[in-house]
């Protein structure tokens, strides 16, 4: 019997917007028994610091690791947090927006079982779109104390920034979810140099460039009597003479000098930047005055 062949059908393409909005929809019902909807999402690929200037400051901010290393981050804003808490206390949303209000440690603690369960379903919903290995191996790291802490945490480099503009279901409250990692389609693969039997040569050099070294970085040095040493207490002030942010010097074991540093911050923490010594400058002597005496050099 001859019947009319129907038209195939191609597949419809998987795309990172709707990946998006099935892995959120799914971690809210999982992690918090929340139903909710993604109206929109946005996607942008910006330099570290055109993503700091584009962030806003009241948002719940937490790193993303990779291989244990901060690698990008997540953001919820004041609506998405008072949900959580409130599917998280009292089992319902409240028909009203909450107030507007700075995130606490607490707020982290409420929202780590959504971001996470995010985190999970994001590589299953993904995979096969543009966004497919874009969150392989990321896993939620500590929060961040400020909107400054994410730039001095993060690498300088393309960042893919998602915004997740969520529907609570409830009166008319809006959150948003910000996502953050690294353009996996824009870094460049560097590939291993497998040396097979390396020599006796390269093998002595990469057990010594793998050794640990110890550096001191010293400010300032001081001489105190034992008397003045004695008398010190918490609270008392000791003068560094001539000290500045530049004079920092760097020595190795057995007091060897190895260079100069700036005293800064990275990352939270104190940190030294190696800097070339400044050079000093000679400058002429003006001639002795009438009546002064005249130093002869051999």
């Amino acid at each position: 019997m001859a019947v009319r062949q129907a038209p195939l059908t191609s597949d419809v393409p998987l795309t990172s917007s709707r990946a998006l909005r099935v892995a959120m929809t799914r971690a809210a019902d999982k992690a918090l028994g929340l139903s909710l909807s993604v109206t929109s999402v946005g996607e942008e690929t910006l330099q570290l610091e055109a993503v700091i200037e584009t962030l806003p400051n009241d948002y719940l901010y937490a790193g993303l690791l990779r291989l244990g290393e901060v690698t990008g981050f997540i953001g919820l804003d004041a609506q998405m947090r008072a949900a959580v808490i409130e599917m998280q206390t009292i089992g319902s949303l409240s028909k009203s927006p909450q107030i507007e209000r700075s995130p606490t440690t607490t707020d982290m603690v409420l929202a780590a079982p959504v971001c996470e369960m995010l985190l999970k379903l994001l590589p299953e919903t993904t995979a096969g779109s543009d966004l497919d290995g874009w969150v392989d191996d990321v896993s939620l790291g500590d929060p961040f104390d400020s909107l400054r802490s994410v730039g001095l945490a993060l690498e300088d480099a393309d960042y893919r920034l998602m915004r997740l503009t969520i529907d609570l279901d409830v009166g008319e409250r809006l959150g948003e979810i910000i996502l953050a990692l690294p353009n996996h389609t824009s870094q460049p693969i560097v590939p291993e140099t497998d040396l097979g039997d390396s020599g006796w040569d390269i093998k002595m050099n990469r057990a010594v460039i793998n050794a640990p070294a110890t550096l001191d970085a010293i400010l300032c040095r001081t001489k105190l009597t034992i008397g003045q040493v004695n008398t010190l207490q918490v609270g008392d002030v000791l003068p560094l003479y001539g000290a500045t942010v530049s004079s920092v010097r760097l020595f190795a074991p057995e007091g060897v000098e190895v260079g100069s540093a700036r005293l800064g911050q990275s990352g939270g923490l104190r940190a030294v930047r190696l800097e070339t010594p400044v050079a000093t400058v000679m400058r002429d002597i003006p001639p002795p005055k009438t009546g002064e005496a005249v130093l002869q050099a051999d």
